[in-house]
């Protein structure tokens, strides 16, 4: 049997969890008012992005016991990051669906995957969902047409320089080898002085939505884009679309020996943003359109493991209906299947471990961080 997490995650998890049941949001009351370490509450939100879904939560059930309850000093850091995220996605999204009107004029259909579209279809507050970027999907076909538009508008591929408050171009080899390798083009980006908190517009364009690979995908990203809907302004995927995407997203980087090198493979908001996106849905198609897709080992694996961290969110004939024969892949790492490791630690305790990737000592070639 697994150890049980400390108080910390615990605590954590309820924080981050929308629209938590009424027992859930005592548990959440009683833990912040216990002596807990707090750097490593406030770290841990901060690491896996979940800072204004915790405001939210405590704006709702606990605000009103600020003046007695232990925590109530670090309470302070979290409004002023969701009040930041709040701002950041409004200037986002204004200049996204501003680009994808250019687009659309010149006949190129686009869909936002993640990000912003999730803001603001899966929850009540934009300030609730950090995001950086902004991921927007064409058809393969139109990628040339896509990327004049962009050139039009200003954006250039490449990365931000601080220091500059410039975009430093990216040398085109790197250009060529992401776009012939990847299911995206290298990043565009345009800075915005004219922006309160946003330096620069980042674009990623997909023209596949096969994760991680070089793999075209080119009738499944012509069926996301058929099904596109209009949400604030942005042409995005659709909800039922979005919560695959997003299972997709969760289980590619999971289960990758670099994504796990960059602690990329368990972030949090990842499965909360699984958990927003089943609330109050018709979730019966899910199953069809994943295999339709080809997405169905995926939507199973973000599934089991969103299970595993927020029992009971998961409707339980959905998680049947998905179900493979095989369950192994579920704790397997790897790079290619000539190189797979598979964890001995549970997903509820290795999300939290920031070495997790000693596990891979002796499997997988590790090198040398910064060397």
């Amino acid at each position: 049997m697994a150890e049980p997490v400390s108080q910390e995650i615990e605590l954590v998890l309820l924080l981050s969890l929308p629209d938590p049941r009424p027992d859930q949001a005592e548990a959440m009351l009683e833990l912040l008012n216990t002596p807990l370490d707090w750097n490593q509450v406030l770290g841990m939100l901060t690491v896996h992005r979940v800072v204004g879904i915790a405001w939210h939560n405590i704006l709702r059930y606990v605000i009103q016991h600020r003046q007695t309850l232990l925590s109530a000093y670090f309470l302070k850091s979290l409004k002023v990051t969701a009040a930041g995220q709040r701002l950041m996605a409004q200037e986002q999204m204004s200049r996204t669906a501003e680009m994808q009107r250019a687009l659309a004029d010149a006949g190129v259909r686009s869909a936002i995957l993640k990000g912003g579209a999730v803001a603001a279809m899966a929850y009540p507050d934009l300030g609730m969902r950090m995001f950086h970027d902004n991921d927007v999907l064409v058809d393969p076909d139109r990628l040339r047409d896509a990327v004049a538009v962009l050139q039009d508008l200003g954006y250039v591929q490449g990365s931000w320089d601080y220091a500059t408050a410039s975009v430093r171009p990216a040398p085109r080899r790197q250009v060529l080898h992401m776009a012939m390798h990847s299911h995206q083009t290298y990043s565009y980006m345009k800075p915005t002085p004219e922006a309160t908190v946003l330096e620069c517009h980042r674009l990623d364009v997909h023209f596949s939505v096969d994760l991680m690979t070089g793999n075209r995908s080119d009738a499944a990203v012509s069926a996301l884009l058929d099904d596109r809907i209009e949400l604030r302004g942005l042409s995005s995927i659709s909800p039922i679309d979005m919560l695959i995407f997003s299972c997709v997203h969760f289980a590619r980087e999971a289960a990758h020996r670099n994504e796990v090198m960059a602690l990329k493979d368990l972030v949090l908001y990842k499965l909360v943003d699984v958990v927003a996106l089943l609330a109050d849905r018709d979730l019966d198609g899910v199953p069809e359109r994943a295999a339709r897709l080809g997405f169905a080992r995926e939507v199973y694996f973000a599934l089991h493991h969103t299970d595993e961290l927020f029992t009971g969110r998961v409707p339980a004939e959905l998680l049947d209906r998905l179900r493979p024969d095989d369950l192994g892949y579920l704790d397997e790492v790897g790079e290619g299947e000539a190189d797979v490791h598979r964890w001995r630690a549970p997903m509820k305790q290795r999300m939290f471990d920031i070495h997790r990737l000693r596990e891979l000592d002796g499997d997988l070639s590790i090198p040398v961080l910064g060397g």
